[in-house]
């Protein structure tokens, strides 16, 4: 960053000796040119010293801390997603668990010692099924079962139980969607981990850890993987994560989900299961089960109006009732969209108006949305979990959750799939817009503000320097020279801007106050020479205090923004939303900082011509806007490309524009889930209920 505000000042200099036509501007070319080479030199060189005083010594005691910090994070993670969830109101679904056939699962001494062929565990004794997994040899689980069965709900259940009982050095339960796992590029199941550690956690990427701990920990095989959703992924590709995990895992254990008949075809295909695993499948609900549970969330002397519902599923028929209930999916749907007032539950026992299961789910999934919008009013409480923070028409909520769950079903698997569970707002760009397309509106962004920009600022100075006709004449052709630029630019590095991963920028002084002061130090010392040569070449009348002010703005305006870009130790997790944030706050500051002294160089040079005032609104207008520029054309741009896919999908309407608080607020009211720094739907059936319900219609 050093080099490019460097070479930024350069440009001024020597522009501005040209456009004076000094008799000496090819020396000032060059010592501009000097400048910003010696300056790339010494900020590499502080660059080495500040990652090597930054960063300690990994040790034994680094990395266990780091292994505690980690656990505190994923447990805050998933002790507010699961009072999101409601897994614990007012207790577990009581789903039974028993060892699948042995087709699947590994010779029984690899297994476990006791080698139990009749084991069995319920979701509502949790404790147990987490005491039985750390007697298995490897600690291996693979959890089987149909749609809305409850196997992610497990598997959080099982992460935040091992770490409720987690003793010191033990391995900690993180949870991951598998679907972002390209074993050709990261065979290795431990390396593709570390990577996901690193953007859900930068706290581990902070000195205190010794700067890379998320490797370290991975390394040591201090994570257990919980890998949720291997039957999301195309069968090939869950034939080659099983093989990527038999030969990457070693010793290490694991918790994999994954719907009955994909994971029968994995092992299938692969011709191998997974090493040394309990497999698990779950028992349906029964319909007493299902009354039993639904009594036990209701008054202790139900409503009139759920009698009919109690009996009907006391009776232990097959009503479709029963059959929806048979699922804790169904079971939470109905609880949810019927426990309100004025609701009939009746009639979902009415099989004139719900014939078939799959009609009364269907029912129950139309009324999802509307109830739990009206139930959950907004808050102005950022920390109330339940209530959004801006009120919703239910109507925009279910059509633009319904161009969501499309835009990730779409284009379908070769098996006939959707496409991805998972959705990543910096994938947006690339998973909406073609790359012609996305380029096209990323040129017109770019090239309306600085036109405006340039033509403005230059257009003032010529009108006060030569006059007015002139001025307006010149501005005009700078603002479409500098609009020609500014679209080429973007233009030929949109591809990168469309493959960008968020990055990181921590404001928090907790702690990190001698790592900002030291920084700003070394920044300061180099930026005041600086500032310093550029005062006395420009022109500055003042040359001291030019060059001091200057060179303390760029000195401090790097060191902040790198010192930002440094995570902190005490950090919490990495939520879709703090994600988000953290990677437009450092792009906001990399834009601002190199607006900031661009806009400053330039106001204190013009101003010697049309007044400092004048000169300093002009120069941060044209700085502000390069800085804009900046941030499409230079490194860690995942929110530019967000912002403008937001943009073009706005005006399409099918996406709100502020998309990432309407996301937040549909995760708030039940709608959608969090899974590390990804959103997915409240169930993978939710999603296709509303991807089919916005499909266009057949020609």
């Amino acid at each position: 960053m050093v080099s490019g505000v460097a070479g930024t000042v350069a440009v001024g200099i020597a522009v501005n000796q040209v456009l004076n036509d000094d008799e000496w501007n090819l020396w000032a070319l060059g010592i501009a040119v000097l400048i910003a080479v010696s300056a790339e030199a010494v900020n590499q060189w502080l660059g080495h010293l500040d990652g090597r005083d930054a960063a300690g010594a990994v040790t034994p005691e680094t990395v266990g801390n780091a292994a505690e910090a980690l656990a505190r994070l994923v447990k805050a993670q998933w002790t507010t997603e699961a009072a999101i969830r409601a897994l614990d109101d007012p207790d577990p679904m009581p789903v039974r668990w028993r060892l699948a056939e042995a087709a699947v699962m590994d010779h029984p001494e690899r297994v476990s010692r006791s080698r139990d062929p009749d084991w069995s565990g319920r979701s509502d004794r949790i404790d147990e099924i987490a005491a039985w997994l750390r007697e298995l040899e490897r600690s291996r689980l693979v959890v089987l079962g149909e749609p809305g069965s409850g196997k992610t709900t497990l598997a959080v259940q099982l992460v935040r139980e091992l770490l409720a009982t987690r003793e010191t050095g033990e391995p900690v339960p993180v949870l991951v969607s598998v679907s972002g796992w390209d074993t050709v590029a990261q065979p290795d199941v431990w390396d593709w981990l570390a990577e996901r550690l690193r953007l859900g956690y930068p706290a581990l990427s902070a000195p205190d850890f010794g700067g890379h701990a998320y490797r370290d920990l991975t390394r040591d095989r201090l994570v257990l993987p919980v890998l949720d959703g291997l039957d999301e992924i195309p069968a090939p590709a869950r034939t080659a994560v099983l093989k990527a995990l038999n030969a990457s895992l070693g010793t290490g254990g694991l918790i994999l989900t994954c719907r009955t008949r994909e994971y029968t075809r994995a092992v299938t295909d692969a011709v191998s299961v997974l090493t040394a695993a309990a497999v698990i499948r779950p028992e349906p609900l029964s319909p007493k089960a299902a009354a039993a549970y639904l009594t036990s969330v209701l008054p202790p002397v139900p409503p009139p109006a759920w009698q009919t519902v109690l009996d009907t599923l006391a009776s232990g028929g097959r009503s479709p009732l029963a059959r929806v209930c048979a699922t804790p999916l169904g079971l939470w749907l109905v609880r949810t969209t019927q426990a309100r007032p004025g609701a009939d539950p009746a009639a979902l026992a009415d099989t004139g108006r719900h014939p078939t299961a799959a009609a009364l789910r269907s029912h129950l999934f139309d009324q999802l949305i509307p109830v739990l919008v009206a139930a959950r009013p907004p808050t102005g409480d950022p920390t109330d979990l339940f209530r959004p923070r801006r009120r919703h028409d239910p109507d925009d909520v279910a059509r633009w959750l319904g161009h969501l769950a499309r835009i990730l079903a779409r284009p379908l698997t070769g098996d006939g799939k959707p496409r991805t569970r998972d959705f990543a707002w910096w994938r947006l760009a690339r998973d909406t817009l073609t790359p012609a397309r996305f380029r096209i509106t990323a040129v017109l962004a770019a090239c309306l503000p600085v036109g405006l920009a340039f033509g403005i600022s230059v257009g003032l100075y010529g009108t006060f320097a030569i006059g007015a006709r002139a001025g307006i004449v010149g501005g005009l052709l700078v603002a479409l020279t500098m609009m020609f630029i500014a679209g080429g630019a973007v233009w030929l590095s949109a591809a990168d801007l469309f493959r960008s991963e968020p990055s990181h920028a921590d404001l928090d002084l907790r702690g990190r106050t001698p790592l900002l002061l030291t920084g700003l130090a070394r920044k300061v010392a180099l930026g005041l020479p600086v500032g310093l040569t550029v005062s006395f070449l420009s022109g500055i009348p003042d040359k001291i205090v030019g060059g001091l002010v200057l060179g303390l703005t760029i000195g401090v305006v790097i060191g902040f923004v790198e010192w930002a870009e440094v995570p902190a130790g005490t950090g919490g997790s990495g939520s879709p939303l703090t994600v988000w944030r953290a990677d437009r706050t450092l792009n906001l500051l990399r834009s601002a900082s190199v607006g900031l002294v661009l806009g400053l160089l330039v106001g204190l040079i013009t101003g010697l011509s049309i007044g400092v005032p004048l000169g300093l609104m002009g120069g941060l207008l044209l700085g502000l806007t390069v800085g804009f520029l900046t941030a499409l054309t230079g490194e860690k741009r995942a929110w530019p490309g967000y912002l403008i896919a937001t943009y073009r999908l706005a005006l399409d309407k099918r996406l709100p524009r502020r998309l990432m608080p309407f996301l937040d607020d549909a995760h708030r009211l039940g709608l959608l889930r969090a899974v590390g720094p990804l959103y997915q739907f409240r169930h993978a059936e939710f999603q296709d209920h509303l991807a089919a319900r916005h499909d266009p219609p057949s020609p």
